[in-house]
């Protein structure tokens, strides 16, 4: 059985971040319900279709089997994640901010959803080799998105496989406290996760700074360091 994610099954309408309009919609939450309480090997779709408050037929008539509900789930998961990251970007603002933003935006979703994070971010491991492909994707988009944000930057010499390392990176921490029951704990996490990610473009002593969070003074000293010359920088 899987460990519960510590948070109750049922969210209040008004609270939820997931939209939840249609049959379908409930069953794509329902399944990440089962999964957070049970893990994806003893999932059924008699559970899930308990869970949601439908029939079969109703489950049948949207999905094949339990992986396809699973599958569909975690898609509109994402979807709706990149959504909240790319609406929370603030207008004219530079690629530190941006990041902030999108961070905050990610951190925030996953405290709201509980059983949707554990879905998306610990079951995913554990549901097939489709599924594990679909985890591919989405972290190679979120890392696409945020290497955008400094597309402003070609005189960076850090190169973009640092991308990479820092998003597996990041999502290793966050599934650590996900799979601690700490996912409501998430938005905490906003200033280290800044910390990590700009150390390796700004050193050290810039990235302290966002760590801080002190917003509006580390975007003054900060970033005329990333648009200007890039210098050898002491990380760590």
């Amino acid at each position: 059985m899987a460990p519960h994610y510590g948070q109750p099954t049922t969210l209040d309408a008004a609270a939820r971040l997931f939209p939840v309009r249609s049959r379908r919609d409930r069953l794509l939450v329902a399944m990440a319900d089962v999964v957070a309480e049970e893990g994806f090997s003893a999932a059924s779709v008699s559970k899930v279709v308990a869970d949601a408050g439908v029939s079969r037929n109703t489950f049948y008539e949207h999905f094949s089997n339990k992986e396809e509900c699973f599958l569909a789930a975690y898609d509109a998961t994402v979807e709706q994640v990149m959504l909240s990251v790319r609406a929370a970007r603030p207008l004219d603002s530079g690629w530190s901010a941006c990041l902030e933003a999108g961070f905050g935006a990610f951190l925030r979703f996953a405290a709201a959803e509980p059983a949707l994070a554990w879905l998306c971010v610990v079951e995913v491991l554990a549901a097939g080799p489709r599924a594990l492909a679909r985890r591919d994707a989405a972290m190679s988009a979120f890392g696409a998105y945020l290497e955008q944000s400094r597309a402003g930057d070609p005189r960076a010499r850090v190169p973009r496989l640092m991308t990479e390392v820092l998003v597996g990176g990041v999502y290793e921490l966050i599934y650590a406290r996900i799979l601690h029951g700490q996912t409501a704990d998430l938005p905490d996490l906003l200033p280290d996760i800044m910390y990590v990610w700009l150390a390796p473009f700004l050193g050290a002593a810039g990235a302290a700074g966002a760590a801080a969070g002190d917003t509006a003074a580390r975007l003054r000293v900060v970033e005329p360091a990333i648009r200007g010359a890039h210098e050898d920088v002491d990380v760590f």
